[in-house]
């Protein structure tokens, strides 16, 4: 399937906890819960642009180049994302202190699962189509 489309986050699983180990206190991590995070997607072929928005603010960037954000809770990284077969995957490093941040985004049962691995904790946004 396809990652070409509007994706709106509809669950999550350990982001909570996911955000504690980043360093994230306690009032920004319920906020980032509800951070209505949106992914505008655009393939074609292996080619990708990406849009990603959220009450915080944006980001746009394009697979396979490297990039800076800001993350919803102030953390400066720097990394890209490229495809590995039918998976987008993300490797960043904090700017703060040089630790990476490991994120895959896949299509599963018609949803986009994002996965996120940092210092050995794993969390799972899911996204619907719009």
């Amino acid at each position: 399937m396809s990652f070409d489309g509007t994706w709106k986050v509809d669950r999550s699983d350990n982001y909570e906890k996911f955000l504690e180990k980043m360093g994230v206190d306690e009032e920004k991590r319920k906020l980032a819960a509800h951070d209505n995070m949106k992914l505008k997607i655009k393939q074609n072929g292996k080619q990708f642009s990406v849009h990603e928005s959220s009450v915080y603010g944006s980001v746009n960037y394009f697979l396979d180049n490297t990039f800076q954000f800001e993350v919803d809770i102030d953390v400066l990284l720097v990394g890209e994302w490229t495809l590995n077969g039918a998976k987008m995957e993300g490797e960043f490093t904090r700017q703060d202190n040089k630790k990476v941040l490991k994120t895959t985004r896949e299509i599963v049962g018609g949803e986009l699962v994002q996965t996120y691995l940092y210092e050995g904790v794993k969390a799972t946004r899911i996204f619907k189509r719009e």
